[in-house]
């Protein structure tokens, strides 16, 4: 009876470390992917010059991040060109309208995606923003 009962917790204790890696966000479960892929494009003649992390947050909370090498000049070209985002083009640049095959459109559901520099919100888009060695830039589905 003890070893059926010890057993039992055993298993509980488990299955409740399995499922203690979400942390709570605004109510939903948040995880975080990073994946191991490491993208390259537009290499230069010495090789692939820059990196940069590729971060992207669903309305759940939910991160993918990807590491990508490349000798671009642009974020959102790059981006475009690896067909991780895709948009129409605006008066002020591209409105982008889905990200790594997750559609966000404001038209349709209030929600949009807002472009991140290190953290920081972006004043300018994807297309304006030159990469810099080592920075995040993330893009995250929000509600106006």
């Amino acid at each position: 009876m003890k070893k059926t009962l010890i057993s039992a917790i055993a298993i509980v204790l488990s299955l409740a470390f399995v499922f203690c890696g979400c942390t709570t966000n605004n109510g939903g479960t948040e995880t975080t992917t990073s994946t191991t892929e490491v993208v390259s494009v537009n290499p230069g003649d010495d090789g692939y010059q820059k990196s940069f992390t590729f971060e992207v947050v669903d309305k759940d909370g939910n991160k993918k991040q990807t590491e990508i090498l490349t000798n671009g000049k642009y974020v959102g070209k790059v981006l475009q060109e690896l067909e991780y985002i895709k948009g129409e083009q605006g008066d002020y640049g591209i409105y982008i309208k889905e990200v790594d095959g997750i559609v966000a459109d404001y038209d349709v559901d209030g929600t949009y995606w807002a472009f991140y520099v290190d953290g920081e919100m972006s004043m300018t888009g994807a297309d304006q923003v030159e990469i810099v060695d080592g920075s995040v830039y993330s893009f995250r589905v929000e509600t106006y």
